[in-house]
């Protein structure tokens, strides 16, 4: 595939004119001959053109709702990503609070503090046991909150919240096990953390027994809502999967129907990808408010549930910022095999290293693509399926690069293009100088006026063919 495939070189040079449309009305392409047996590239009608651009739009639009549900997926049904976004909720100081406060007051609603604190004292001091219960309250916040920031009840917490992840999951899938112990119910086991709290406390340390199971089990949901459960979970695993599969796909078809006007198509996908990104981190911005309003009034609670919308919705942010990076390295790589003077200019720079080097070219990619996962700037770059893509698409677009430049600048030598861009610079600066700040410009000498031919002929502008005679005139004039 050379440059004709990108953007059927109607575009690759500066002094080229702008593509015509067709005459004929249906798919068919229109030549036309610049020399015998040199046919012009294929050129995109305006009706297939039109159509580009809505499969274009509507995959976009289904690349939000895949963004959506593939964040859904990778939280809801992996059990470690559930239980390491539930440990960042406990390692936030706001939630860890409110988690505390909630737990003590389950527990002073639940069991009898002040009497279990009356067995323990002697009989002389048994009616200090209502006041102390009392004061200890407070106390038993904050030891609840540093019990909660202990790395044994965050392992706990981590657990708990694995098992009861991995519940759900075997409840979606149908299967039993865990389904069958629990009846169909998720919950989250708080006993054990209970238990280690009031531990630390002075409690017994089996208090967690006197509480009943709606607060030793917290549950999630119940087996009454078990279909609706499946069905909903069933739904986000299936439009994870099918979407990741059709998105591509679609662009891909995009890009094959836009013959004649492919690099272009390949930006406007990119872009489609940055908006499409963008608009999700919007509407995660915008749903926090809203999610925040309709749960609570009370402002000591809303920051709690704000923090706690941010951390579950973190894996939403890294899907979307990946889709926008996708996007940018489209849209530069479609830049790069564009006309614009310092792409033209940069693959002319190069194409000689290409075609003489192309082991070595390569190995650069690799190398390159190794910083970049070190490197890491998505979650995507660390795992193996989206290594694998990179690698993937890295090579390809290099064996594209390879291609194109080859045909564009068959007879590029190395330095050339840093020639010529001395020459024009030095050329610049001789006309200011002689100027002198004179309206009228000088006119080229005639060293100057052969060195432009060089430049002209280096570029591939003319033939050598052409640059000789021309020589050949202005030397004799």
């Amino acid at each position: 595939m050379g440059a004709d495939e990108l953007d059927g070189h109607e575009d690759e040079s500066p002094s080229s004119a702008a593509p015509t449309e067709p005459h004929d009305t249906d798919d068919t392409v229109e030549t036309t001959s610049a020399a015998p047996a040199a046919a012009a590239p294929a050129r995109i009608s305006r009706r297939r053109l039109i159509g580009v651009d809505v499969l274009i739009g509507v995959t976009t639009v289904l690349l939000v709702v895949a963004i959506f549900a593939t964040w859904a997926n990778r939280l809801l049904f992996s059990p470690d990503n559930w239980s390491k976004t539930s440990t960042q909720l406990l390692q936030d100081a706001n939630v860890r609070s409110t988690t505390a406060n909630y737990l003590v007051d389950e527990l002073y609603a639940n069991v009898n503090v002040a009497g279990l604190i009356k067995q323990g004292l002697p009989t002389q001091l048994q009616a200090l046991a209502a006041p102390a219960a009392g004061a200890l309250r407070n106390a038993a916040v904050q030891g609840a909150e540093l019990a909660l920031s202990r790395p044994r009840v965050q392992q706990l917490w981590a657990q708990a919240n694995r098992a009861a992840d991995q519940t759900f999951i075997d409840i979606v899938n149908g299967r039993k096990g865990t389904v069958a112990v629990n009846q169909g119910v998720v919950s989250l086991d708080l006993a054990s953390i209970l238990d280690n709290i009031a531990s630390r406390l002075g409690l017994p340390s089996d208090i967690a027994s006197k509480l009943p199971p709606s607060v030793a089990n917290l549950v999630i949901f119940k087996s009454n809502q078990l279909k609706y459960v499946q069905n909903g979970g069933k739904a986000i695993k299936s439009l994870a999967f099918w979407l990741l599969v059709i998105v591509p796909l679609l662009y891909i078809l995009a890009l094959f129907l836009a013959k004649g006007h492919r690099r272009r198509t390949l930006m406007t996908i990119g872009f489609a990808g940055i908006l499409a990104g963008v608009l999700v981190i919007l509407a995660r911005s915008v749903l926090q408010g809203q999610v925040v309003n309709s749960l609570t009034s009370d402002a000591s609670l809303q920051v709690t549930i704000r923090h706690v919308y941010n951390i579950s919705t973190a894996i939403l942010k890294d899907v979307a910022s990946g889709t926008i990076f996708i996007g940018i390295l489209l849209v530069a790589a479609a830049w790069f095999a564009g006309p614009a003077r310092p792409a033209h200019s940069s693959r002319q720079a190069i194409a000689p290293f290409l075609r003489e080097q192309t082991a070595a070219t390569y190995g650069i990619v690799l190398g390159l693509l190794v910083l970049l996962f070190i490197w890491d700037p998505i979650p995507a770059t660390s795992k193996p399926i989206g290594i694998l893509v990179f690698t993937v698409l890295a090579l390809f677009g290099t064996y594209i690069l390879i291609q194109q430049t080859a045909l564009e600048f068959p007879e590029a030598r190395s330095g050339a293009a840093s020639q010529a861009v001395r020459t024009r610079v030095a050329s610049m600066r001789d006309r200011r100088q002689r100027s002198g700040g004179s309206s009228a410009p000088a006119e080229p000498t005639t060293a100057e006026q052969l060195k432009q031919l060089a430049d002209l002929r280096d570029r591939g502008a003319i033939s050598p063919d052409e640059y000789q005679s021309a020589k050949e005139k202005l030397l004799n004039a």
